[in-house]
């Protein structure tokens, strides 16, 4: 089937959907993501995977992941021993290629280059080879024609994302009656939001002050503090811990006030404006090597993943240091179509401008990517509670659609 150039984009897609890709042919890189959005759009009956031995990992993610997503699909693997040498990169390649479809996104330069003349010299055409355009969110194929990856209806979730890096989403146990409810949290970040220092209270609540651990459960109970002493109005608790408390319930509410709250009420924030997305807050992971992560606030719209950090310190270096956390684990994850974000209490300014601008230049110069890792400050979170002003969630809904 030709495809006319000359019609409206979605005349364009309309024509090309109809089209079926048979073969599948996949260079795996370190980011499988575009592959496996690639996959999902042309539905092939088989996929073929060109990896080396550095990401042979990536390779067996991505292979258990398309399992999932394409039942029904054959797929089989070919290692290149050296992906450097083009003899070895074209060697590895059907010489007879007339009914596959070539996506190039992943592996290095040199493997994708010599992949794409092996495929030509194999019988390949333009309009079957294609890469992912992740700055501008396009598929693009090498015969000009481009598809929107947000006009597509990938279905792509959490879940999906995390699998192609190996990293298992930790089962919580069922909430409990005892457990901080959403309207605590709003209460908390109200409070706060007027008078920053409750945060570094709330934080110190039941802690050593000479080791800063937390007292023991038994201590803590024979020292309970009144809730409302402490936040103005006070919360669903009168006191913490409370007499019928078991140890976790004790644990859980301190790790809540200490900064939880500020993950439970960005994360309501963030489903009042992506009304019906899944969204997940302080979700406990388990990585690939065995060690545990926590995600803060994450969710998938379409093809982009979205991650906040979150924080209630206030002092610029180590507000610093979690923003490049934040944004490496969502680029490690998603790639250049991911965004991230750093919610925080920093405030104030010295010499060199406001520090909130400070940490966002630090980070534009030295971010090379098209997701320039974002940062909301106390300003910020003050405009979203309506402290001084109504509620305006502008901010946070633009970096949400970019």
């Amino acid at each position: 089937m030709e495809i006319n150039f000359d019609e409206p984009m979605e005349e364009k897609q309309m024509a090309y959907g109809e089209m079926a890709c048979k073969r599948l042919l996949l260079l795996v890189g370190s980011n499988p993501l575009p592959n496996y959005i690639t996959a999902l759009i042309l539905k092939p009956q088989s996929i073929s995977l060109f990896y080396s031995p550095e990401t042979e990992e990536v390779m067996k993610y991505l292979c258990k992941a398309l399992e999932v997503a394409l039942s029904g699909a054959h797929l089989d693997a070919t290692c290149i021993e050296d992906a450097t040498s083009a003899a070895k990169v074209r060697n590895a390649f059907p010489k007879n290629l007339h009914d596959f479809h070539f996506h190039y996104t992943g592996g290095t330069k040199i493997m994708a280059a010599h992949a794409r003349m092996a495929f030509r010299d194999a019988g390949g055409k333009d309009e079957q080879a294609s890469y992912l355009d992740e700055r501008k969110g396009v598929l693009r194929f090498d015969n000009g024609y481009g598809l929107d990856l947000a006009k597509q209806q990938l279905g792509l979730t959490l879940d999906d994302v995390l699998r192609l890096r190996g990293i298992k989403p930790l089962s919580g146990s069922q909430p409990q009656a005892d457990d901080p409810w959403q309207d605590d949290a709003a209460r908390i970040a109200r409070a706060v939001l007027e008078d920053s220092s409750l945060a570094q209270s709330l934080y110190h609540l039941h802690r050593d002050r000479e080791t800063n651990k937390r007292l023991p459960f038994i201590k803590a109970k024979a020292n309970a503090v009144k809730v409302d002493e402490l936040v103005p109005g006070g919360l669903s608790i009168q006191r913490i811990p409370e007499e019928h408390w078991k140890r976790q319930t004790y644990y859980d509410w301190l790790r809540f006030l200490g900064g939880g709250w500020l993950e439970t009420w960005c994360g309501t924030l963030v489903r009042q404006i992506v009304d019906g997305d899944e969204i997940a807050v302080g979700l406990d992971c388990k990585l690939a090597n065995g060690r545990q992560c926590e995600v803060d606030v994450a969710l998938v719209r379409g093809h982009r993943l979205y991650m906040i950090s979150c924080t209630t310190d206030s002092k610029i270096g180590l507000c610093k240091s979690k923003l490049f956390e934040a944004a490496m684990r969502a680029r490690q994850l998603g790639g250049d179509l991911a965004r991230s974000a750093l919610v925080c209490l920093l405030h104030g300014s010295d010499l060199k401008g406001a520090f909130v601008d400070q940490l966002r230049n630090d980070v534009a110069d030295v971010w090379d990517a098209p997701n320039t890792p974002q940062v909301f400050g106390l300003d910020d979170l003050k405009e979203w509670a309506g402290i001084g002003s109504p509620p305006a969630l502008n901010s946070l809904r633009t970096w949400l659609e970019s």
